[in-house]
């Protein structure tokens, strides 16, 4: 069990934080310039809590929620990127987000897939899966 915590947290949480850049950011980034659904993510250049811009917020809960992912993938029996969509959904409404009022319901889901399935996808060469 404590070498299934160390793995998720040596390879849970930089996965989880660079998915919030690669996945996250880059489904906005189509839903504003391909499907001109959602304004610019503004969030980018607004300061969050304690001065800190809201993407380095959103790098941290992407560490923490990769730590979560890494974890479930060690110990539960289930697909890796379909696990991680669920717990990327579930964590979008976990977490609050800072979308304009304006979206589309289906906005919050799709980037929480998309944060999550990234992470698992981003952990899969780092053998989370399963025992060695």
């Amino acid at each position: 069990m404590l070498e299934d915590i160390r793995r998720a947290l040596l390879f849970g949480a930089p996965c989880g934080a660079l998915s919030v850049i690669v996945f996250r950011d880059s489904t906005l980034f189509l839903l504003h310039h391909l499907f001109k659904v959602m304004p610019l993510a503004a969030y980018v250049q607004t300061v969050g809590w304690h001065g800190l811009p809201w993407v380095w917020w959103f790098v941290a809960w992407g560490a923490l929620g990769g730590v979560i992912i890494g974890l479930a993938l060690r110990l539960l029996p289930f697909a890796d990127l379909l696990t991680g969509a669920v717990l990327g959904v579930a964590a979008a409404y976990l977490l609050p987000q800072r979308l304009p009022a304006s979206s589309p319901a289906w906005v919050l889901p799709l980037i929480g897939a998309a944060w999550g399935w990234g992470s698992a996808f981003l952990m899969r060469p780092l053998a989370l899966r399963g025992r060695d």
